[in-house]
């Protein structure tokens, strides 16, 4: 059996929860709508600032409509999805950004770490509380570290993490390349 791509899994969800939010705005607003697809297309707008769900990346902006409709449709089940789906992409970024802040500072990276760089941008320390722009502002800081230690980002773990589905095989491949980049430079330094 073949498997749905993600694009195509998402399609499926995204018509279901138009399907659903159309027909209970049509019986709450006694039948007063645009045809369906102008109706959808408004709520895209409105919520991702985008048209068509071409345009829509696959997550913050799948998340935002996909919820909108959801809640509209008063379905439960999405609802708890769509929120866990997100929450755990944002550990799972978190998580990341931990993973490079190590390796660029050669130490152990943990939650008071990035709540003291939060605190000092007068953020939240709370996980809970956590906006947006922790992510913005630890992949500011993992961004200029690398930098200033003349590393690219595509070397960081991190991007490793993002190429393999497999997070087994993406450390293993980051610590080969790693442990090669680094062989490679003591040797060159050692010729020169």
């Amino acid at each position: 059996m073949k498997k749905l791509s993600q694009h195509r899994y998402l399609q499926g969800v995204y018509r279901t929860l138009v399907d659903e939010a159309y027909a209970a705005e049509k019986i709450r607003l006694k039948g007063d709508l645009p045809s369906k697809d102008t109706w959808r297309r408004e709520i895209n707008l409105a919520t991702t600032q985008k048209y068509s769900t071409k345009e829509m990346n696959q997550s913050t902006d799948f998340d935002a409509v996909a919820l909108e409709l959801a809640m509209i449709a008063g379905n439960d089940t999405w609802i708890n999805k769509i929120i866990q789906s997100a929450a755990k992409r944002y550990r799972y970024n978190i998580q990341q950004f931990i993973q490079d802040l190590e390796v660029l500072t050669a130490k152990e990276i943990t939650w008071a770490y990035v709540q003291g760089i939060c605190k000092q941008a007068n953020y939240s320390t709370s996980i809970m509380d956590c906006p947006v722009e922790h992510l913005e502002m630890l992949s500011t800081h993992v961004r200029r570290l690398a930098k200033k230690q003349g590393l690219s980002l595509k070397d960081l773990r991190s991007s490793y993490s993002r190429k393999e589905d497999n997070p087994a095989v993406a450390k293993a491949k980051w610590h080969h390349d790693h442990h090669h980049h680094v062989t490679h430079n003591q040797e060159e330094a050692v010729h020169a």
